[in-house]
């Protein structure tokens, strides 16, 4: 692959398919033809099993060159805001959210509403899973007071991109299999664009807007609904894609 350009491959119909890995040959295959690539029988086997109620997490975290909480190091990933959403038994979805715009360190009170809504079994479906994992390893070493309890959600953490990566793949992704590339192929009543906050780097420009004590209140509360709004669509994002997944209509 690394000679295409010299051998003067430089269009996708001209990959060669026996220098390409499956998934690669799905994305040519989905691009030449416009048609969508769904194994739903192999998606659907990978999240059989499960019990309810079922989780949805999703983390915002914030850097700073220079650390302005005790305790924090240079460019750490603190965590600062969660969505979560719940399906329980019968469908029902519930939503439960944190965001701390005080300007203090908000992680022991993150890990405490993370704690409580989580509750203590079902499964915590995530969208990229080492980014939690690490987050959550991090808090627990950072409050060892919640350490065991913080642990005890590791194992319980379901990862939808592989899923995503091995059963399904729309032209529209464009090769990437972002949640922001997944959702509108799956559900496109669903539209990051309709936001303020449309990605991550925004919502930390955001975040570290609300938290300047020169930003007025008003300001404030105006950054605090943009930032849940964004955060509420990623794990509503997740629900979608795990139910389209899972064969459930919606």
């Amino acid at each position: 692959m690394n000679d295409w350009e010299s051998r003067g491959i430089t269009e996708l119909r001209d990959a060669p398919d026996d220098e390409i890995n499956d998934i690669q040959q799905r994305v040519k295959t989905a691009t030449l033809s416009g048609e969508t690539y769904f194994d739903a029988e192999g998606a659907a086997a990978a999240l059989e099993g499960q019990a309810t109620p079922a989780y949805f997490l999703d983390f915002e975290t914030v850097t700073f060159p220079v650390p302005i909480w005790k305790g924090t190091r240079p460019y750490q990933q603190l965590t600062f805001q969660f969505s979560l959403h719940r399906v329980d038994e019968d469908g029902t979805l519930h939503h439960s959210e944190f965001l701390n715009i005080s300007g203090d360190d908000p992680r022991e009170a993150f890990v405490q509403a993370m704690l409580r809504d989580c509750g203590t079994h079902g499964p915590i479906h995530v969208y990229s899973a080492p980014f939690e994992n690490t987050r959550i390893k991090e808090l627990a070493t950072a409050f060892p007071q919640y350490a065991s309890k913080l642990h005890a959600l590791l194992p319980r953490i379901v990862d939808l991109l592989p899923i995503a990566r091995n059963h399904y793949y729309h032209p529209s992704q464009r090769g990437s299999w972002s949640i922001k590339g997944v959702l509108p192929a799956i559900c496109p009543e669903l539209n990051y664009g309709d936001l303020d906050v449309q990605h991550g780097m925004a919502a930390v420009e955001a975040y570290k807007e609300a938290i300047n004590s020169t930003t007025t209140p008003e300001r404030k509360e105006i950054l605090r609904e943009q930032l849940l709004k964004y955060c509420e669509l990623d794990t509503l994002a997740t629900v979608k894609i795990w139910q389209f997944f899972k064969g459930i209509s919606n």
